[in-house]
């Protein structure tokens, strides 16, 4: 079945509003993500509105990645870099 001129307008249109509020949702995430890691480097592992110990976590992601934990930061940056160029 083929979808008319105005259809695939409004499905086009439907599908950018929902790429755009993703990409702000993820953009409030990683910014909060760098507020909580510079509030526990400032204030120390008890900050009290963004839980305990936000680094020692992304730490452990990243030794999850892999045991290297250089090369999984990389490998998350150029993830990161293809996701933002390819949206």
């Amino acid at each position: 079945m083929r979808l008319g001129i105005l259809e695939r307008k409004e499905m086009d249109s439907w599908i950018s509003k929902i790429k755009k509020y993703l990409n702000k949702f993820l953009e409030l995430g990683v910014l909060l993500l760098g507020v909580s890691v510079i509030a526990e480097i400032v204030f120390g592992p008890d900050v009290a509105f963004f839980g305990s110990q936000v680094t020692n976590n992304l730490i452990n992601l990243l030794n999850t990645l892999g045991e290297q934990g250089i090369a999984a930061l990389i490998i998350v940056f150029a993830i990161i870099f293809v996701y933002r160029k390819y949206l």
